[in-house]
């Protein structure tokens, strides 16, 4: 905090005023309500922001080609803006929601997470931004099990608490990606579960495969950790069913592919499961996000575009 200036201290501290002052009064409206104006601002969002829209619009092609009309794409795009408020305000909203969760929550597949942890060597949680993604942490009230993730600083530290507090209550621990390596081995070992983000870019160091038909950086991460510690790699996500309503749906373990490139094979077959859970719930996935960029040169791939005169 000392090498932070004065006034970003205090800018930082008004930021996060405001946010607990948003918080307060959401407390008091009505659940009906809040989504309803949360949907409002995005179509405000969609409106405002036409550098994501047009990315989200991008993607959709990508996705979708000609499978889906323009019209479609743009509502699908819409809804998508919409989706990403609500899942902001429900991580502000949680206080209410754990008084009441066995009316918001129904749990589809339990069975193949207590088989995962049958095994006892801990279960990696394959997630994405589909749906209400933060309120997956209901796992835990729903099974008992520990849940933890490795998540991203906020810039402001005063937000980065309110934030990481929230989800506290739900049930998450988060982990600081400092010290993400070792926490992960030992929830692993005491056969805990660790949330995996599998959906985004992942730079420089991910894989580059296919993702609805069009190559990508996409993490390994999850096949890496399961060969290193026998953990269980199991699907789910919380999707939105009705207002305030949601089903958190677990599948069957994915298994490491065996072989020479195991690695490869375990990632796409995990990309492809996540390709099928998007496909379901287009309306529910964050297309805004630049999820195809150019591949990242490296000094092998250097020498490829040299020698084909790139």
């Amino acid at each position: 905090m000392s090498s932070i200036s004065p006034l970003k201290d205090f800018r930082h501290r008004i930021e996060n005023f405001f946010v607990a002052l948003i918080i307060w009064i959401l407390s008091f409206c009505p659940l009906r309500w809040i989504s309803w104006t949360a949907r409002r601002f995005g179509d405000l969002a969609f409106t405002a922001m036409p550098k994501r829209r047009r990315i989200a619009l991008e993607n959709l092609d990508k996705a979708f080609g000609s499978s889906k009309s323009p019209e479609e794409k743009k509502n699908v795009a819409r809804a998508s803006f919409q989706h990403m408020t609500l899942a902001l305000i429900e991580l502000f909203l949680v206080s209410r929601v754990v008084k009441h969760q066995e009316k918001h929550f129904k749990l589809v597949g339990g069975e193949n997470l207590q088989a995962a942890r049958d095994k006892g060597k801990g279960i990696l949680f394959i997630i994405s931004h589909i749906g209400s993604w933060e309120y997956l942490s209901f796992v835990h009230f729903l099974t008992g099990i520990n849940c933890y993730a490795v998540v991203k600083d906020i810039r402001n530290p005063y937000l980065d608490k309110t934030v990481n507090d929230c989800r506290r209550k739900i049930g998450l621990t988060p982990v600081q990606k400092k010290s993400s390596s070792r926490k992960m081995f030992s929830v692993l070992r005491e056969n805990q579960l660790v949330a995996i983000l599998m959906d985004q870019w992942s730079g420089p160091e991910g894989l580059w495969l296919p993702f609805f038909g069009h190559e990508t950086s996409t993490t390994s991460i999850a096949p890496r950790l399961a060969k290193k510690t026998g953990a269980a790699m199991v699907p789910g996500r919380c999707v939105r069913v009705g207002e305030w309503q949601y089903e958190i749906q677990l599948d069957p373990e994915i298994p490491l592919a065996e072989g020479e490139n195991w690695e490869t094979e375990t990632t796409l077959a995990l990309s492809r499961h996540l390709e099928n859970q998007i496909s379901r719930y287009p309306e529910q996935w964050t297309w805004g996000h630049k999820r195809w960029k150019q591949r990242p040169v490296t000094k092998g791939n250097r020498e490829l575009q040299d020698s084909a005169g790139g």
